[in-house]
């Protein structure tokens, strides 16, 4: 908004020159200018990567990181800025550095690290080691639970369960000397869980990043059987939304659905329309 009345200023200016009711109207003076681009100058830089983080439809919270990053540099006082702007910069990346406690900052860390634009490209070593260990530990503990919910999961046993598999059990073939010699050469080698995670991850990471315009949710659907323990975990962290914008777009939606000529509408009626309206394309 503050750009666009800077660059319709002269408009305004006659506009507001114009005394048609013979009352006095506020005018826009230099000093209402300069004011209005010390606070552009400062603000337009976060305003444009806020309207790329408040999409919902490519991912957003592996971009947090990287954008903290750079703007330390965009934010930092140079020798043109105002008093005014300088003052701007100080108080957004103070409030920037204190919005984000040490539990968020790590899974975040997580999510630029399982994006395969980003890999560890923007953490130091201490944080990038850190956030490996983290996700080797996560990636244990994920892999384990599965394997417990299998293994708990429901039997199906008993006499015509058997007779059942025996009949649909398929003809033996007869083996060839390709299958015996390579029984006879194979040697299964047996991973832990730990030793797997710590291996995808070192596969992962000598790889080169993606390009910056590509999804990394098709990455990881492409890459998937090359990294099995790493890409549910991926999944999991990427589809979390940097801000709060989606889902105040939901209650603009639902504010559509419920009128004061359809406000008699339950709740669960409610929710079934605004899923229908956020989730159709039209």
């Amino acid at each position: 908004m503050v750009d666009r009345i800077l660059e319709q200023a002269q408009a305004i200016k006659r506009v507001l020159a114009q005394d048609r009711s013979r009352r006095p109207l506020p005018q826009l003076t230099w000093q209402d200018i300069s004011v209005l681009e010390s606070v552009n100058k400062a603000l337009k830089p976060v305003a444009d990567f806020t309207d790329i983080l408040s999409g919902e439809k490519y991912v957003t919270v592996s971009s947090l990181v990287p954008m903290l990053g750079h703007l330390e540099g965009v934010l930092e006082r140079c020798e043109e800025d105002t008093e005014l702007t300088a003052n701007l910069k100080r108080v957004v990346m103070e409030q920037m550095e204190r919005r984000y406690e040490e539990p968020t900052q790590r899974m975040l860390r997580k999510a630029t690290f399982l994006d395969p634009r980003y890999r560890g490209d923007h953490m130091s070593p201490p944080l990038l080691d850190s956030t490996k260990s983290d996700l080797i530990e996560e990636l244990v503990a994920d892999n384990t639970t599965q394997h417990n919910a299998t293994q708990e999961g429901p039997t199906h046993g008993g006499e015509e369960g058997a007779g059942e598999s025996a009949a649909a059990a398929p003809k033996k073939k007869k083996a060839s000397l390709g299958s015996l010699l390579g029984k006879r050469g194979t040697r299964e080698i047996t991973l832990t869980d730990e030793q797997r995670a710590m291996a995808e991850i070192a596969i992962y990471l000598q790889e080169s990043a993606i390009d910056g315009e590509e999804d990394p949710l098709k990455w990881w659907a492409n890459n998937q059987n090359r990294f099995p323990l790493m890409a549910k975990i991926a999944k999991k962290y990427l589809c979390i939304c940097a801000t709060s914008t989606p889902s105040e777009r939901v209650f603009s939606t639902a504010g559509s659905v419920v009128t004061p000529i359809r406000s008699l509408l339950k709740p669960d009626k409610v929710n079934m329309l605004v899923f229908l309206a956020r989730n159709i394309d039209i």
